[in-house]
Parts: structure tokens; C-alpha cells; sequence
């Protein structure tokens, strides 16, 4: 009896013994240890892959090459153009998605680091995979939001994400839970489509269809273009970071050295897509034919969303502009309704933060109504899950101008005769409503041993005049002494009419000179 319940308790350990290895024992790879190997090896350089830029630690650097002023006068303005040519050199870590990456991005899913990269739509890379953990940071989720995905692959990866998110608008947010505000904006005048885009942190050379041509505008001699883009994320879904030591964790038990060979080398190394960001990205892009460059037109963006209110005065600047602009807004992801109705219905007559709606309250939170799309993604390498930036740089060219109404200088008419009356005329064009006017001042007499001073206004153009002199003691009539076009006054204009040998002579001269000595500077000047 004693030795068959001895028998009994041995046979149930063993029992106990193999169920505890079947249920905790993973499948091993038996090439693990050369696949680690393998990809540990592997020699290449990610930065000069990806076109890392040396910026000195900032996500972006602008470097001024040469600046050249150039000045010129037209119709009774001085048009101030200063030329400025940069360059501009930006990385990324966090790519903006605006093309077309369904079942290739999504958490957790295997790309290939290399330079076509660089273009927004990295390739795939396709091999049986391990199980994962993915982990979406909605608040309030708790546990539900760890999702664990056992055959990895697009469609499992959005069902378990779904599944999270179902659970979150059932439990969470009934209860009172709303994302926590995760919105950042980037402005900029556009001077070339690259430019605008590194500026703005959604490069062109990731864009296709709608985005892609609002970023095509570039300011002109006519116009003058800016873009300002939200972007607003929701949730963030992140892989859990791969085992240093054991890259080879990733494949599936039965993925072989040649397997992983075949696909993944020097030149085409395995990364993979560590975070998925969940939201919306809000582009507006304002046209205006206000050419004052004094006035900032990313301060009028910030100004119309409400980002920035200014004070009284700078705000009716604003609108100003705001009277002479369009503004055109695309909105990728959250309710459609939301973004077809900022563009019929915003007005810019309302003040700061006309456009705000658009960007707080309820459509910048997720909910089921205003549901997130990816909108951006992080990229590590499989090696050593370091992350993969991407550079990018360009060349473009600023031309800022400035026009203000010329500034003439006097004519000055002195008759220095003893006895002969002189009289002056003066014509010259202006702008009035955007009309050329044309102005003529009558004749002015200038008595006998007196002087007077004529003052053209600002902004006027074809100057011209006429000076006369009548016959001594009133016999004869009025001829002509001398005339001048100078289309602008530049500098004084003196004109001086004497007697060389004394008024009985009949002789008469003159002199431009405007020197207070007239005696050393007119010839024959009398003493």
C-alpha cells in the first residue's frame, strides 16, 4: 500500500513536471545564434545611408551664403530689394506620412534601412515573425492597452489595435477619460516647395496628391505664400524595444540564416517601426498680395488660428492682410466634416482665432467620431535599435522687397537781379487711387532782388520745370531763361539769375551753383 502511493506522488510530479515545460517553453530557433551573429557583422554606415546632415545637434540649420541690395526708382517709389541665397540642412526621426503606406507602416512591422528611406515609403520586408508586444498609451486603458499580436502582420496588428481602441471608447472614455492635448505647429514663408516643406517638418519628397501641391506655391514679385501645419496626435502605438543581444527574436522559430541572408545585407539592413502616431495633421497655406515684408505672414497665420494675439494695433496689421489673402486648408485624418467645413466657413473678419475651432475642443481628442489615422512613424535599426534619422537639404533664394515714396529734394529759384522779375513753373505725376495724376503749379513770380523755395511732395515722379525772366522796366515780355526734367530731385536744385556788369547793361546770366558764396562760385557775379 505504501509503495503504490509513492508510485502515485512520482507519477503526478512528472506529470506536473511536463505540463510546466509545454506551457512556458518557447519555440528556439536553432539558428538564432548565427542569424545574431549575422546581422551583428553586417558593415555599413546609417548616416551616410540615410544623408544625415551635420547640424550641430538641431534638428535643422540655415546658412546665409551672400546677400546682394539692390535699389531702383519707380513711379515715385524707391523699391529696396535685398537678395539672400541659403542653405538649408534638416534631419528627421519622425517621418510625417502623406502617401500611401498601408501594410507596409504600421507598429512593429520590418522594413529595410536604406536610403529609399529617404522618400517616405521604405520596403518591406517579408519573413515569418515571432509574437510581439505593442503597447497604446490612450489614458485610462491600463492593461488593455498592452496588445499582444502572435503572428505579426498588418491586418492582425490593426485587429488587436482595434480591439483596444473598442474597448477604450466603451470603458474609458464613458467614464470620463480624454486624451491628453498633444499638438505642435511649425510656419513658414514659402521660397521653394523643399524649403517650405523641411521648414514646416512635412518634406515634399514624402508627399503626393493634395499636400504635395500645396506645398508647390512659392513667393513671388505678386504674391507672397506661407504654410503653418498642425500636428495632432491622439495616441501613440509602440513595439516593445527588441532584445539588444537577440535581434533574431523578431523572426519566426523556423526563419534559417539563408533566409535572413537573402533578404538583409549591407546594403539593405533590417530596421523596424518602433511607434506609429495616431492623430491628424492640418495644413493651411495663405496667398496674399500684401508685399510689405515688414509684416510676418507666420505671425498672421499664428494670429488668425489664435496661437498668437497680438495687441490692438498689430492686430488690425493683421487683418489687413488678412483682407488681401486666401487661405486654402487640407486636414488628413479626424472628422470630415470638420475639414470641409474650414474652408467654406471660415471668416477672417472674426478676429484672433478665427480658425480656431478647427484646431482645439473636440476635434483635437479622439473619440469614435473623430477618429485618428497614422500620421507619422519612428524608425530603428534591428542591429542595435538605434533610430534612424534622415537628412535632407536645399538650396533656395529670398528676395525681400520694400518700397518708399521718394523723397525729393528743394528747388531753390533767387533772382539776384536788381531790376527784372523772374517766374517758375513746375510739373510732375502722383499716384492717386492707383490712378497716375498729373499736376501743374502755375506760374510763380520771383520779384526783383528776392529768393523762393519750391517743395515737390514725396512720391511724385517726372518732375519738370520752367523759368522765366521778363524784359528791364517792364519792356518786352516774358522769355525764357531755362528748363529741367529732372523726373526726380535727387538733390537741391539752385537756380540764380543776375546782371554780370549791373542791370543798366541789359546783360543777364545764369547760375546753378548753390554755394552760399555765389560771388566765388558764379562766373562774373557782381560784388
Amino acid at each position: 500500500m505504501k509503495a503504490n502511493y509513492v508510485l502515485t506522488v512520482l507519477l503526478i510530479l512528472a506529470l506536473f513536471s511536463c505540463n510546466k515545460d509545454e506551457n512556458f517553453s518557447d519555440p528556439i530557433n536553432p539558428d538564432a545564434e548565427s542569424i545574431n551573429e549575422y546581422i551583428f557583422g553586417l558593415n555599413y554606415d546609417p548616416e551616410a545611408m540615410l544623408n544625415v546632415q551635420d547640424t550641430g545637434g538641431s534638428a535643422s540649420q540655415r546658412t546665409l551664403n551672400s546677400q546682394n541690395t539692390d535699389n531702383t526708382v519707380y513711379e515715385g517709389n524707391i523699391v529696396n530689394c535685398v537678395t539672400k541665397d541659403y542653405t538649408l540642412e534638416s534631419n528627421f526621426d519622425d517621418v510625417a506620412i502623406l502617401r500611401p503606406v498601408a501594410g507596409v507602416i504600421y507598429p512593429g512591422a520590418l522594413v529595410v534601412g536604406n536610403q529609399d528611406m529617404l522618400d517616405g515609403a521604405p520596403n518591406p520586408i517579408s519573413i515569418d515573425r515571432a509574437p510581439m508586444t505593442l503597447t497604446l498609451d490612450l489614458p485610462g486603458i491600463g492593461s488593455n492597452g498592452v496588445i499582444e499580436i502572435d503572428d505579426p502582420n498588418n491586418a492582425t496588428v490593426q485587429v488587436g489595435i482595434d480591439d483596444a481602441l473598442n474597448w477604450w471608447n466603451n470603458n474609458a472614455y464613458q467614464d470620463g477619460y480624454v486624451n491628453a492635448s498633444n499638438s505642435s505647429y511649425q510656419a513658414a514663408t514659402s521660397y521653394s516647395s523643399t524649403q517650405l516643406s523641411l521648414d514646416i517638418g512635412l518634406n515634399s519628397a514624402w508627399a503626393t496628391g493634395s499636400i504635395a501641391s500645396q506645398m508647390e506655391l512659392e513667393s513671388n514679385s505678386e504674391r507672397r505664400v506661407a504654410s503653418m501645419v498642425f500636428k495632432q496626435v491622439f495616441y501613440t502605438v509602440t513595439m516593445n524595444t527588441p532584445q539588444s543581444i537577440n535581434p533574431a527574436g523578431v523572426f519566426g522559430s523556423n526563419v534559417s540564416l539563408e533566409n535572413v541572408q537573402t533578404i538583409i545585407n549591407e546594403e539593405n539592413p533590417a530596421a523596424y517601426v518602433s511607434s506609429v502616431n495616431y492623430g491628424r495633421i492640418i495644413m493651411l497655406r495663405m496667398e496674399t498680395t500684401n508685399m510689405n515684408t515688414d509684416i510676418s505672414l507666420e505671425s498672421v497665420l499664428q494670429y488668425t488660428t489664435g496661437v498668437n494675439e497680438g495687441e490692438i494695433d498689430i492686430n488690425s496689421t493683421y487683418e489687413e492682410v488678412l483682407e488681401e489673402s486666401s487661405i486654402n486648408i487640407i486636414t488628413i485624418g479626424g472628422n470630415a466634416e470638420v475639414s470641409s467645413s474650414a474652408v467654406d466657413a471660415a471668416n477672417m473678419s472674426e478676429g484672433p482665432g478665427a480658425l480656431n475651432y478647427i484646431i482645439t475642443g473636440e476635434n483635437a481628442v479622439y473619440s469614435a467620431t473623430n477618429p485618428g489615422v497614422p500620421i507619422a512613424y519612428t524608425i530603428r535599426y534591428l542591429n542595435d535599435n538605434s533610430i534612424a534619422k534622415m537628412g535632407y537639404t536645399t538650396d533656395y533664394t529670398v528676395e525681400e522687397c520694400g518700397s518708399n515714396p521718394y523723397e525729393h529734394e528743394q528747388i531753390k529759384v533767387y533772382n539776384d537781379f536788381e531790376v527784372r522779375n523772374l517766374r517758375f513753373r513746375y510739373y510732375y505725376s502722383y499716384n492717386e487711387a492707383d490712378e497716375e495724376m498729373y499736376f501743374d503749379s502755375g506760374w510763380t513770380t520771383i520779384t526783383d532782388e528776392s529768393q523762393q523755395t519750391f517743395n515737390i511732395p514725396d512720391g511724385a515722379w517726372n518732375v519738370e520745370y520752367d523759368l522765366e525772366y521778363f524784359g528791364t522796366l517792364g519792356i518786352g515780355g516774358w522769355e525764357p531763361f531755362t528748363a529741367g526734367a529732372p523726373g526726380y530731385v535727387s538733390s537741391n536744385i539752385c537756380l540764380r539769375g543776375y546782371n554780370p556788369t549791373g542791370w543798366g547793361n541789359g546783360d543777364i546770366a545764369l547760375c546753378t551753383s548753390c554755394s552760399t558764396n555765389p560771388a566765388s562760385a558764379c562766373d562774373n557775379y557782381p560784388n
